[in-house]
């Protein structure tokens, strides 16, 4: 008889025969829904990519405006609102801020010893109430403030009105300088001492920068303003001076800068290539997703899609970036094969490329063409020309009722709206592993039972095996000694 047997081992290798192909049929089913998960939800992230592209063809690519000026004399920065044309500058004068200064010896100079008693107040501007005023002899009740310390009193008072005490030490004194924090002649200091707090002040300092208005002229017309930042001089047009223009010498006239303001071509040539690249990238992606192709296919397909993305000079990295982190595995080729919807999706799509305009263009009229692969190709350079010689006429494609834009979102929204298509799919998926998991869960305790069971049998005869053969070893012994 055989005794001695490694029970567990015989447990474990009949439930592994037992469960062999339950846990292949669970392991698929599992392995295929997880890839068809990701497959939805990489296919609502290419979605989403396109209704950001045609959101920005719809709205603010085609309104934007670009700004440029002759030479340094200033900056101009616009919005959409600002008017096309061309605007002559004339640079007079920059806005100052006015610096009045006081002369002392050292900066460790006593206040007392220099004279300095009374009253200390600083006025600026016209309104009464942007002053303060210093109490010096409270202050320097013990006579031990010094000019550094007066410098720190006026730059820490809670009612200063708008002015920065600084020294400036030349070598054989210091000054005392005063400023405004902001330029114009409405902020104009008047600094004033009573040293004996009697009413009968007197000038504190003499002025080093007189404070002054930017003056300048555009087309002409002269504009004063107290900065040298001039908001919305004209609609949607600001002003950053930074210098005066000369006077020529020959003619013994100002200089001026032309200032011309026009569409932003680039912005929506770029905006139109973004939303052709991610449209092509998405057609990709279906054709991945739904039919069986070959790896081979596959890399094609990459490399297709990384020479569009090179020749395109204006992509910008963030998209790049994008595009590589929503490409299809190869594992999930053809993983949406049976979805019927996802075809009806690409080829209505496609048939709206094909759709003449509201305005009676069509994509091809701008440079935009389809290809037997079903993708967009696209010649830059007669996009550009038909930018140049007729914007509104191309804004129009894109941003009218019944454009090109609005049929592909009424397409795209039954998949990309809350609770729409994707969505219900992708809650299906996520129902349908929880039931494969659930599933597996329970039949692993069954083969964990099953298991128990064995091991009970196999220990059962192994004990009973052991017994007869006890019981075989005395019989014998018996039978020798009798």
């Amino acid at each position: 008889m055989i005794s001695g047997i490694d029970s567990a081992s015989f447990a474990q290798q009949l439930v592994a025969a037992e469960r062999m192909g339950k846990d292949q049929l669970y392991s698929t089913k599992l392995s295929t829904s997880n890839a068809q998960l990701d497959a939805y939800k990489l296919l609502e992230t290419h979605l989403d990519k396109i209704s950001s592209k045609l959101g920005k063809i719809d709205g603010e690519s085609f309104e934007k405006k670009t700004a440029s000026i002759t030479d340094d004399a200033a900056k101009i920065t616009v919005d959409p609102s600002a008017p096309k044309g061309n605007y002559t500058l004339e640079v007079i004068e920059l806005a100052q801020a006015h610096q009045v200064s006081t002369t002392f010896g050292t900066e460790d100079e006593l206040l007392t010893d220099a004279g300095i008693t009374g009253s200390l107040s600083i006025q600026l501007g016209s309104d009464a109430a942007d002053i303060v005023t210093l109490d010096l002899d409270t202050l320097n009740a013990d006579g031990k403030m010094t000019v550094a310390d007066l410098r720190d009193k006026i730059n820490a008072a809670s009612d200063n009105p708008g002015v920065t005490a600084s020294l400036m030490r030349t070598g054989s004194s210091v000054q005392l300088l005063l400023t405004s924090n902001e330029t114009g002649i409405e902020n104009t200091l008047d600094v004033q001492i009573d040293k004996q707090n009697d009413g009968n002040p007197e000038a504190f300092a003499t002025t080093q920068i007189e404070a002054k208005d930017a003056n300048i002229k555009l087309n002409g017309v002269e504009i004063t303003n107290s900065k040298n930042y001039l908001e919305d001089v004209i609609d949607g047009v600001s002003i950053e001076l930074n210098q005066a223009h000369s006077i020529n010498a020959s003619t013994g006239e100002r200089e001026t800068s032309t200032i011309k303001i026009d569409s932003d071509y680039d912005s929506s040539k770029d905006s139109v290539i973004a939303f052709v690249d991610s449209f092509n990238d998405f057609i990709d992606s279906i054709n991945n997703l739904t039919r069986s192709m070959g790896s081979t296919v596959l890399d094609e397909t990459r490399s297709t899609s990384s020479s569009s993305s090179s020749d395109s000079d204006d992509t910008d990295d963030d998209d790049e970036e994008e595009f590589k982190t929503t490409a299809v595995s190869e594992d999930q080729i053809g993983v949406l094969k049976g979805d019927a919807s996802l075809r009806m999706l690409q080829s209505n799509m496609r048939n709206v490329m094909f759709q003449t305009a509201p305005n009676g263009m069509r994509l091809s009229d701008i440079g935009i063409e389809i290809n037997r692969s079903g993708k967009l190709d696209i010649d830059k350079d007669k996009l550009t020309e038909a930018l140049k010689s007729d914007p509104d006429a191309v804004k129009a494609m894109f941003s009218d009722s019944g454009s090109y834009v609005e049929q592909l979102e009424t397409i795209t929204k039954p998949f990309t709206q809350t609770a729409g298509l994707l969505d219900m799919k992708e809650s299906n998926l996520d129902a349908q592993i929880k039931r494969i998991e659930n599933d597996m869960s329970q039949f692993d305790y069954r083969m964990n039972q099953k298991y128990q069971i064995y091991l009970a049998q196999f220990n059962a005869m192994n004990n009973t095996v052991n017994a007869l053969s006890a019981a075989s070893s005395l019989f014998s012994q018996n039978n020798q000694n009798s």
